[in-house]
């Protein structure tokens, strides 16, 4: 004998209900979750203000800081390849001024704090870089990681100039 559709209604009330609560459940952790990232990225690009700020600065010690920063918000999960290009574009002028101030090719980079620095055995030319340009090549390389593009060898013996193993 069938039940009346009352019956049959009532009994799944509150499977509906439990349906509905797991649905608002799945939609609050998504929520949490997509505003989670979007204030993980708001930060982010906070950073990168700040940082590109610092890189138009007159003093030499916050140009280098500026890039540096850069260089490592680069590496973050949270750039993607548009962020890179743009952080990356922000080394062209610094990499240009070293570019037209010797064959780069053929040079050892020397940074201009060393006191006094040790020449090379293959006795290239030496050409003297700043902090900044040594970490706007670090901020060249770590982008076109990002990006999957080559480096020029240039940019990346700049890139270590002065740290240890040089």
């Amino acid at each position: 004998m069938d039940e009346p559709w009352y019956i049959v209604v009532a009994t799944l009330g509150p499977l509906a209900a439990a349906l509905g609560a797991i649905g608002a459940l799945t939609v609050g952790i998504l929520t949490v979750r997509q505003r989670s990232a979007a204030d993980a990225r708001a930060q982010w690009w906070a950073r990168v203000q700040w940082a590109v700020d610092l890189t138009f600065q007159s003093d030499e010690a916050r140009r280098s800081v500026g890039f540096d920063a850069l260089a490592l918000l680069a590496s973050s999960p949270l750039a993607g390849p548009d962020d890179d290009a743009f952080l990356a574009g922000l080394s062209i002028d610094v990499l240009d001024a070293v570019q037209d101030r010797a064959t780069v090719d053929d040079v050892d980079f020397v940074p201009a704090a060393d006191p006094a620095p040790v020449r090379p055995s293959s006795a290239r030319a030496v050409v003297t870089v700043t902090r900044s340009e040594v970490a706007a090549a670090r901020l060249r390389v770590a982008t076109d990681r990002g990006r999957g593009a080559a480096t020029p060898s240039w940019i990346t013996r700049l890139a270590q100039a002065g740290t240890p193993g040089d």
